[in-house]
């Protein structure tokens, strides 16, 4: 297994005057720019399917894999992918909490299969969404007690289900919780109010409301009907995400619709933190354009500027995907055509992940890898690594913040969930513009134990929970 430099082997380095670095950040150009490589690392025009992609290292070297809904693609040292692997509609966690990535599919009955961390991959008893296929699946520690549950969304209005993991079982899943009459197209998990177990979004399609499941501690919950700005807006939504987008260090919804005349459009909820309740203040559009077909949004720093930028696709090619920067103070700006974002076909794909270890994400969609040539900021990128026991291994559900001047930078370890049916890479990235100096990092594991540490910058380094 390749392993990361410990935050202890990088104090000690540093100590020495060394400097550790998996990749430093070296483009010459001044802006970000994305190319499609596709046929450079993968010898063909398409990864085959376009539909869904999920970033996961399923075999520890280092390197981010990917599977796509029609082949899985192995990373060989950040130059190429070979085609084997997983695939399908996948989300990648660690469910048995060995150490190495499992995974569930996401469309169909549902299926877990358990990683050796060699490759190799074995189907186990899981639990099968209720009233048939599903079509999003989130992972989230609901209990606190260190092993993953799983949320399954009905795309095909019937019932979403929410089960918790009990290895005492005789099912070894208990379910916790049912949706009636629903379409839900996404669902993605963040502890959005802090108290220590996960909560899920769900995006529903076919003229309903989307809705924010709450979880209680014990291992079940209810649908908010407190957080009505979060709750409301009917339409036709494919896909949500979560992210700090103001660095205020608590996690903000954008929330996505395919738009037609009459239903609310995709916009942006706030939330006000500890002061606020942990309640969501609607803040609009915010230069995000009327569009019809708009699918699934996902969430990253693709300029290293410290700012979540948000790449949406599309579904139709009538309709281009965007690209928004986010340009601080909630104003988000359409830079898709000028940072290089192809238009050739509607997709459901979309998720980020750094596949040639540069500093940089890289992005999937239509099928395509668009290799970001990155600038002159400088970056980190952290992969956690809970302890199996009072922290799920593989770390969803827990946050890392950085503190820049007036900025509180804050990541989540993301359970699957992106659009429908994509991951985002579980190592966190962290854009830190021109900041060259040491910076000092928090982590809140999902126990709610806190963990401080400093490291120099643009390297990735592996934190091991204390």
């Amino acid at each position: 297994m390749y392993s990361f430099p410990t935050l202890t082997s990088v104090r000690r380095l540093m100590k020495a005057g060394c400097c550790v670095a998996l990749a430093l950040g070296s483009a010459s150009s001044s802006a970000a720019t994305f190319e499609n490589k596709t046929k450079r690392w993968c010898g063909q025009e398409s990864f085959g399917g376009s539909s869904t992609v999920a970033f996961g290292d399923y075999n520890g070297d280092g390197f981010v894999d990917l599977a796509t809904d029609d082949d899985g693609w192995t990373n060989v040292g950040g130059k190429r992918f070979e085609a084997r692997g997983p695939r399908g509609a996948i989300a990648w966690a660690d469910i048995n909490n060995d150490g190495h990535l499992d995974y569930a599919v996401v469309h169909g009955p549902g299926s877990h299969f358990l990683g050796d961390g060699k490759g190799g991959f074995e189907r186990v008893t899981s639990p099968a969404p209720l009233a048939g296929d599903c079509l999003a699946v989130a992972w989230g520690d609901i209990n606190n007690d260190g092993l993953l549950d799983i949320y399954y969304g009905n795309g095909f209005g019937n019932r979403d289900s929410l089960w918790r993991q009990d290895p005492q079982h005789e099912q070894k899943w208990v379910q916790v919780g049912q949706i009636p009459n629903a379409y839900c197209r996404s669902v993605v998990g963040c502890d959005f109010d802090e108290d220590h177990d996960m909560d899920f979004y769900a995006s529903n399609y076919w003229v309903t409301r989307n809705y924010l499941w709450v979880s209680n501690g014990k291992g079940g919950g209810s649908i908010d009907s407190e957080h009505s700005l979060v709750i409301g807006g009917s339409g036709r939504s494919i896909g949500s995400c979560w992210g700090d987008l103001d660095n205020d260090g608590y996690f903000d919804l954008f929330a996505t619709n395919f738009v037609q005349p009459g239903y609310s459009r995709s916009h942006f909820l706030r939330n006000l933190g500890p002061r606020g309740g942990y309640t969501f203040e609607g803040l609009g559009s915010r230069g995000v354009t009327y569009q019809e077909f708009y699918a699934s949004p996902t969430a990253g720093d693709y300029d290293n500027d410290g700012d979540l930028d948000l790449f949406v696709s599309t579904v139709s090619g009538g309709n281009p995907p965007r690209l928004y920067r986010n340009d601080g103070n909630w104003i988000f700006t359409d830079v898709a055509r000028a940072e290089g974002i192809p238009w050739q076909e509607g997709s459901y794909q979309a998720a980020w992940g750094d596949v040639d270890n540069d500093g940089d994400l890289d992005l999937v969609t239509q099928g395509m890898l668009l290799i970001n040539n990155g600038n002159d900021h400088h970056w980190l990128k952290i992969r956690l690594q809970g302890d199996g026991k009072t922290v799920n291994s593989s770390a969803i559900g827990a946050k890392v913040r950085i503190k820049l001047g007036d900025k509180t930078l804050t990541r989540q370890v993301e359970g699957g969930g992106v659009g429908q049916g994509n991951q985002n890479d579980l190592t966190l990235h962290f854009g830190l513009g021109d900041h060259a100096n040491e910076v000092q990092f928090e982590i809140t594991w999902t126990n709610g134990k806190k963990q401080t540490g400093k490291t120099g910058v643009d390297r990735t380094i592996r934190v091991d929970m204390e």
